[in-house]
């Protein structure tokens, strides 16, 4: 922000004010200094036993700070290093550690990696440190009390102790420690090697060689069998290391805990190892805290120490930034077999002895594993194409068979070409012959039955006369009747054929009129009730409309109602009823007209068969079987359909549809 001043007094009034509000700053400051406790700080201090730049120190740092970040925190992150060497500075440890944290007096909190400054933290034991959050990473849970600066740590046998019990004074948010676990990795020795008994243990001259040294020790009091070789490096150089290891037994398994700094305090990083092995290239070498892996060591059981910053990060966000009060959390990091595949195939190890889930690296698949997928590639490749080529010679061969078919083939389709198109004629010929033939059969019916029909009639009618003369006695009245009654079953035989052969050929005319189809059906239960008195069957209607229009040929609505009639007359016991109705049907155009009886019904696999010429439920009833045909014929003709109501179960019920004008038909 930029401000702009008229006169000198002015810009002397605001420094006046600035000064003031910095000395009221100090003072506060000062107050908090007093009193031991650290307000409104921002700061996370990482104090490392080692330099920074080491690869697994950074790792971790670089890790926190990440997930800190995206967490949200506030606070930024400064690093320290205490650059711990030998064991011979031990002593100056704390003090290094004092004048660090006296360096950062107001930090928000404390994360401290390493053994070396896990234990000068906790050495110094000041009050005004122990109330800031402080959190514990990257060392081992068995490790020894740095003792006052008149003891010699050469010499020094120091107990081994649970760094996570020396933690009561301090206010500690999180510890994240290892644990090795000796005899673990005594045990994998003995399934491996059953026969070496002498195990040759390798530290070095730093905090971490003389706490693995003391743990070594007393967890070896708790097996029995073993000879333990112990190669101290804050007594050898390297050359006297190398050398004791060159006087070890035959039978002997080295276990290596450290080795970076020896008596004289030289450092190394892996080139110590070369010298071990070309003093002993035979010799098994088993890991304890994961030094050696990938060049030197067999394998062992060590811990799986990734994922630690991830950790802290999250627990100084809870701490920090949202305030969360828990207890402190006191993680002990999970052991897990490792083994190096190489070194597993050097030493002709049988790889069924390993432990379950064991980890293998340095792991050089075989070749065609490697390339798998451009072997499967090649292979598929290399398919394809001797597919292709079966496939083209397949089709080559084929294509030349087929062309010297190919003329044959032609000569026979040319010469089948012209039987069919003779065929096709005399099918034609044949059809015309057919159809001519069915016209002169239908008019040979329909004349014959004319003319048949001729002298019936004098017959029945000079029969009904018989019956009707008061001078015939009553045997001849009998007769006469019997005669009566079987004129008219045969001239209604010829009828119904005289009907079918006018449907089929065409001949019969449809004379459309205009009728009230309820008063056409009532005139029609008038013309029944002579018969159905006989039959003691009543006769009734029920219309679903007093008066319903529609154009219909009366005389061909009357046959096909009739017909209807007389089917459920013949059915339908005495006492029984007969109802015809009718209703409309808006939406297809049209009126339902229905016969229903109470008579004995009809099955339903002959609701089909029922309209076929000749077909007769009941050999013994007379009739010609002929009606229920007519009546189909008829109702297609005049755009409507038949059919038997299957939900009725009552008796029988037969539904035709008629349209309500001619303009309605459908197709």
């Amino acid at each position: 922000m930029k401000f702009v001043y008229k006169d000198q007094a002015q810009r002397s009034l605001l420094v006046i004010f600035l000064l003031f509000f910095c000395l009221i700053a100090i003072k506060a400051h000062d107050l908090t200094v007093v009193k031991g406790q650290i307000k409104d700080s921002k700061e996370i201090l990482f104090i490392s036993a080692y330099h920074s730049d080491t690869r697994y120190t950074s790792e971790n740092i670089a890790e926190f700070i990440d997930t800190y970040r995206n967490l949200g925190g506030n606070c930024s992150v400064v690093i320290e290093n205490m650059n711990c060497m030998g064991l011979d500075e031990a002593q100056r440890w704390p003090r290094r550690m004092k004048r660090l944290l006296d360096k950062h007096p107001h930090v928000a909190m404390i994360v401290l990696l390493g053994g070396e400054a896990w234990n000068s933290f906790l050495k110094l034991n000041d009050p005004e440190y122990n109330k800031v959050p402080v959190m514990f990473a990257m060392a081992s849970r068995n490790g020894f009390l740095i003792p006052n600066d008149s003891i010699s740590l050469t010499d020094y046998e120091p107990q081994s102790v649970d760094m996570y019990e020396q933690m009561h004074s301090v206010n500690v948010k999180m510890a994240i420690a290892s644990n090795h676990n000796v005899i673990k990795n005594i045990e994998l020795i003995r399934t491996l090697y059953p026969k070496n008994n002498h195990l040759a243990i390798l530290t070095d001259n730093t905090y971490y060689g003389l706490a693995h040294y003391a743990y070594v020790k007393k967890e070896l009091k708790k097996v029995s069998g073993i000879h333990p070789i112990y190669i101290d490096g804050r007594k050898k150089s390297l050359d006297q290391a190398v050398e004791a290891l060159h006087g070890v037994p035959h039978n002997s398994v080295l276990l290596l805990a450290m080795w970076k700094i020896d008596s004289l305090n030289i450092s190394y990083v892996n080139n110590a190892a070369t010298a071990f092995q070309f003093v002993q290239p035979h010799i098994p070498v088993f890991s304890l805290t994961g030094t050696g892996m990938g060049h030197w060591a067999i394998g062992g059981y060590m811990p799986h120490i990734e994922g630690i910053g991830r950790r802290l990060g999250f627990k100084a966000y809870e701490v920090l930034d949202k305030k969360e009060v828990k207890a402190p959390e006191m993680i002990t990091l999970r052991n897990e077999y490792r083994f190096d595949d190489q070194k597993i195939k050097e030493f002709k190890i049988n790889s069924s002895l390993l432990p379950k889930n064991s980890i293998l690296i340095n792991h050089i698949p075989p070749f065609f594993v490697v390339y798998k997928k451009e072997i499967e590639t090649l292979f598929l490749v290399f398919i394809t194409l001797v597919l292709g080529l079966v496939t083209s010679l397949y089709y080559y061969f084929k294509m030349k068979a087929l062309k010297n078919n190919m003329a044959s083939l032609n000569e026979e389709l040319r010469h089948d070409k012209a039987k069919l198109e003779k065929s096709e004629a005399d099918l034609r010929h044949a059809k015309e012959l057919a159809e001519e033939a069915n016209l002169m059969k239908s008019a040979f019916v329909s004349n014959m039955s004319h003319e048949i029909r001729t002298p019936l009639n004098a017959i029945v009618g000079f029969t009904s006369l018989l019956v009707e003369n008061d001078c015939a006695t009553e045997e001849q009245k009998e007769y006469a009747k019997i005669i009566q009654t079987n004129s008219d079953l045969l001239l209604q035989l010829i009828s119904d054929v005289l009907d079918i052969s006018r449907l089929e050929s065409g001949r019969l005319k449809f004379n459309y009129e205009i009728r009230d189809l309820a008063a056409t059906l009532s005139d029609m239960v008038v013309q029944t009730q002579r018969l159905s008195q006989e039959k003691q069957v009543a006769i009734a209607t029920s219309f679903s409309d007093e008066s319903l229009i529609i154009e219909t040929d009366p005389l061909r609505l009357q046959q096909i109602v009739i017909n209807l009639v007389n089917n459920a007359l013949k059915f339908t016991p005495p006492g029984g009823k007969i109802t015809i109705g009718f209703e409309k049907d808006i939406e297809d155009k049209c009126v339902l007209i229905s016969v229903t009886d109470t008579g004995r019904g009809i099955p339903a696999e002959k609701h089909q068969d029922v309209f076929k010429r000749f077909e007769k439920l009941d050999e013994f009833i007379q009739g010609t079987g002929l009606g229920l045909s007519i009546c189909k014929l008829t109702i297609n003709y005049m755009g409507g359909d038949i059919w038997i109501d299957r939900a009725y179960t009552d008796g029988a019920r037969f539904v035709f549809s008629h349209p309500f004008t001619q303009a309605d038909r459908k197709a």
